[in-house]
């Protein structure tokens, strides 16, 4: 598992904004002292220098704290693939760290799973709807990057950082 992939929650961006990180996926921003002057192309940038994904912004709204406000990122849709590789890696170390077993073919109601759950995550943090992909191509390379991974792991002896769901 990459470390950009066992990245979570909130990280401070150079700008003095936060960006909200699950398995490495930026989900949101954050702005302690209201709307930010930097330019939404600039703060993207950012948020692709410490991710490696590019996202639009989504509008501002307030947030918790006094003076906060928030706003949603989406993922480019081109890097959905991505999206689901970091999804895939998260899934093979929680599976790794239950079971201490590469997944197997008897495994089928993991694989299941996971998929739709991720398929799902990873659609909407790219702002797509199911009909706009190809699901199963989508599938065939997430179990690909899962499974290698379990392997991967098997064989290293690794230990891997698990990440607990949010949702």
């Amino acid at each position: 598992m990459t470390n950009q992939t066992a990245s979570d929650g909130w990280k401070r961006l150079p700008s003095g904004c936060d960006v909200e990180l699950q398995h490495g996926i930026p989900v949101q921003l954050s702005s302690a002292a209201g709307v930010p002057g930097l330019p939404e192309p600039a703060l993207a940038d950012e948020v692709e220098a410490y991710t490696g994904l590019r996202v639009s912004i989504g509008e501002w709204l307030p947030g918790e704290a006094s003076g906060e406000v928030q706003a949603r990122t989406i993922v480019t849709a081109e890097q959905l693939t991505e999206v689901l590789d970091r999804l895939a890696l998260s899934a093979a170390a929680l599976f790794f760290d239950r079971y201490h077993k590469p997944v197997d073919r008897d495994d089928v109601d993991w694989d299941t799973l996971e998929f739709a759950n991720d398929f799902r995550r990873a659609l909407d943090y790219c702002g797509l709807d199911w009909k706009d992909v190809e699901r199963d191509t989508c599938k065939a390379h997430y179990l690909e990057t899962m499974h290698n991974e379990t392997r991967r792991l098997a064989d290293t002896g690794e230990s891997p950082r698990v990440v607990p769901e949010s949702d």
